[in-house]
C-alpha cells in the first residue's frame, strides 16, 4: 500500500467480521498497517499519507448476521451535498472514519500546528482520545515475520515501536495536541466505552479516526 503511490485511501476499519481488524501474532492490525504505510510514504518516498476510511463490507442486507450493514461510514465536511464537493473533500481529507462515534469538530491550525478534537458525547458514555504519530528520527529496523521453521510468510513486516507510537492521551470530549515539528504527522482516534450495536470483532467499542496532519513539511512539492 504505501508503495501503490495512486492510491490515496486505507481502510482503517472495515466491518466484515473476516477480516481481523485487530490481527494476530503474525499479522498486524490495521490501524498499524495504515501508521507502517503511511510513515514509509512521508519518510522514504516523499509522498503524502493515505487518508484513513471506514466501510461497512456488507454483503448481508437482513438482520446483524455475517457482513451486516452499519458498522462503518465516513462523516465528510463538504460546501454541498453533490458528488463532486464529497468527492473533492474526500481527495483533500477533509473527513472522518467512525463506527460509531460523532465528532462535532476535527480542526487543525496549521500556523500554530495544533490539532483539536471535539466530541458529541452521549450521556453515561467515556471517551479517550490518542494523539498517534512517528517521530521524524523514529527507528527504522524492522524484520519479515516468518513461521515456526523460520520461513518468511506473507505478511506486513515487524517495525519498531516508534511508528505509530501513542504521542498523548486525553479523556474527556475535547482535546487538543500541540505538534512540535518533529512528528512525521499526528492523526486521532477516539474510543468510546460504548459497545457497538453490531460488532465485527469481540469487545468492540465505537470509534472515530481522524486524518493525519502536520505531513506537508516534510514532503516537498507535496500538492
Amino acid at each position: 500500500m504505501a508503495a501503490v503511490l495512486q492510491e490515496k485511501f486505507f481502510e482503517v476499519y472495515n466491518g466484515h467480521p473476516d477480516v481481523h481488524h485487530l490481527g494476530d501474532e503474525t499479522h498486524a492490525g490495521l490501524e498499524r498497517m495504515w501508521d507502517i504505510a503511511n510513515t514509509i510514504r512521508i519518510a522514504d518516498m516523499n509522498h503524502p499519507p493515505l487518508y484513513g476510511m471506514a466501510t461497512d463490507d456488507s454483503h448481508n442486507y437482513f438482520g446483524n448476521r455475517g457482513a451486516s450493514p452499519g458498522r462503518g461510514w465516513v462523516m465528510v465536511q463538504a460546501k454541498a451535498l453533490t458528488p463532486e464537493a464529497i468527492i473533492h473533500s474526500l481527495e483533500s481529507g477533509d473527513f472522518y472514519a467512525s463506527s460509531g462515534v460523532t465528532l462535532q469538530s476535527v480542526a487543525f491550525d496549521s500556523q500554530a500546528q495544533s490539532l483539536s478534537v471535539s466530541i458529541a458525547g452521549e450521556e453515561g458514555v467515556d471517551y479517550v482520545t490518542e494523539f498517534i504519530g512517528t517521530p521524524v528520527d523514529y527507528d527504522k529496523a524492522s524484520q519479515a515475520i516468518v513461521d515456526k521453521g523460520g520461513k518468511e510468510i506473507t505478511a506486513t513486516r515487524t517495525y519498531s515501536s516508534d511508528v505509530g507510537k501513542v504521542l498523548a492521551q486525553v479523556k474527556g470530549t475535547s482535546a487538543t495536541y500541540q505538534l512540535t515539528g518533529e512528528e512525521l504527522y499526528v492523526r486521532t482516534v477516539v474510543t468510546s466505552t460504548k459497545k457497538h450495536w453490531n460488532p465485527s470483532f469481540d469487545d468492540q467499542t465505537e470509534q472515530a479516526w481522524t486524518q493525519p496532519v502536520g505531513w506537508e513539511q516534510h514532503v516537498q512539492d507535496s500538492r
